[in-house]
Parts: C-alpha cells; sequence; structure tokens
C-alpha cells in the first residue's frame, strides 16, 4: 500500500512540474481573424490561444497575416512575468528555474492596412500639338 502512495505522489509532482513549465498567451490582433505562424508553422487564426514548454530566455519568432494588411512580424520572449509556481518547484528540484518566466497573458498587434499600389498611367493629350515654325520666320533673319 506505501509503494503505491509513493508512486501516485511522484506521479502527481511529476506531472504538476512539468505543467508548471507551460506558458500561455492570446495573441490577438485588430482587425481579429489574422492568420497565426509561430516560427514558420500556421497554429491557427486569432484571437489564438499560444503555449509552449520552452525554457527561459526563449524567443518565438511571430508573423501575422491578413489579406489588405501588411504582413506583421514580432517576438515572444519568454521572460515576461515571473512564475510563482516555477520558483517554489525550483527551490525544491531546481530544474524548473529554467521555467521562472512567462509570457504575459495577452498580445495585442494592431495591423496596418496594405498600401495599394498604383502603376503609373500614361495620359493621353487632346491637345493638338504645338505648330512647327515656319520656314519664312527663319529665312527673315
Amino acid at each position: 500500500m506505501h509503494s503505491i502512495r509513493m508512486h501516485v505522489t511522484c506521479a502527481m509532482a511529476a506531472g504538476s512540474l512539468l505543467h508548471g513549465c507551460a506558458s500561455m498567451t492570446v495573441i490577438h490582433t485588430v482587425p481579429e481573424g489574422a492568420k497565426v505562424y509561430a516560427d514558420g508553422e500556421f497554429k491557427g487564426q486569432t484571437p489564438y490561444s499560444y503555449s509552449d514548454q520552452k525554457i527561459v530566455g526563449s524567443t518565438t519568432h511571430l508573423r501575422l497575416v491578413k489579406d489588405g494588411y501588411q504582413e506583421t512580424n514580432a517576438a515572444l520572449q519568454r521572460n515576461e512575468e515571473f512564475s510563482v509556481g516555477a520558483c517554489i518547484g525550483g527551490a525544491l528540484v531546481l530544474v524548473p528555474f529554467l521555467w521562472i518566466m512567462n509570457y504575459k497573458p495577452e498580445h495585442r498587434y494592431e495591423l496596418v492596412l496594405a498600401q495599394q499600389q498604383s502603376t503609373p498611367v500614361q495620359r493621353q493629350s487632346t491637345e493638338a500639338p504645338p505648330p512647327a515654325p515656319s520656314r519664312a520666320a527663319d529665312a527673315g533673319q
């Protein structure tokens, strides 16, 4: 009985430590509905709940794409907020100190309208060309 209780306790402790390693943030765009790419991989559309188990100081490169808007690039840094749970776990086991920082709960990006590229249009002149100088005027001089 003691052995089963010990296994259950260890499994619960390991599960809580691993769960404490994950950090989550919600990515919003104005307007919503932009495609979210994290480190080049399509994840979904905004609003999007992003989660990972990267260690402190890690960077995730985001690319936000929406038709009619300029592509937006950003970086999530795993150093935005202190994690009390990882600190307590780190005091007991040391390893959770690798996850002592989390993402902020939300990240908001305002998308910029794409500028329409105008192609130069050649204007057709409706005016008659200027008259050519007359030879008589040149001969008199």
